[in-house]
């Protein structure tokens, strides 16, 4: 597969499964048996694991949108720099919406395999906002 048709493969996902919440695609782009190496706050390994992880994220926070800053390809490899922004409006583990905005910055590392994401790498400094906007506040007496 080209590097060009390796970074249609990472694109599609991120604006139409992740932005677009378009998960009926999660078939034709996410392998199977889908390796997540950062799998950590709801979001598993396997095609399965990883849609439903995708689900509750967006339960969580409706308006989850990454925005992709820049995606450079190498092989079988594709790189991107984003920056996601999401509020959350969505009740999460029976935590109630906050309406706390985050916006941070990240960069997802992709293997691509067969037209699919095959292996996924995520480092991001969303991780404190996000515990912080599922975070109920606190009553003063």
């Amino acid at each position: 597969m080209s590097v060009e048709k390796n970074k249609a493969v990472v694109r599609r996902y991120l604006e139409e499964m992740v932005n677009g919440a378009a998960y009926a695609l999660a078939e034709e782009l996410i392998a199977p048996d889908y390796i997540n190496h950062t799998a950590g706050g709801g979001i598993g390994s396997g095609r399965t694991g990883y849609v439903q992880g995708l689900r509750a994220l967006h339960t969580a926070f409706p308006d989850w949108h990454v925005t992709i800053e820049d995606m450079v390809p190498e092989g079988d490899i594709v790189m991107d720099r984003f920056t996601l922004r999401a509020t959350h409006t969505g009740s999460a583990n029976g935590v109630p919406a906050s309406g706390r905005r985050i916006e941070t910055l990240g960069m997802h590392t992709w293997r691509v395999a067969d037209d699919k994401l095959v292996e996924g790498w995520y480092v991001t400094d969303a991780l404190p906002q996000i515990v912080a906007a599922l975070t109920p506040a606190s009553s003063s007496s």
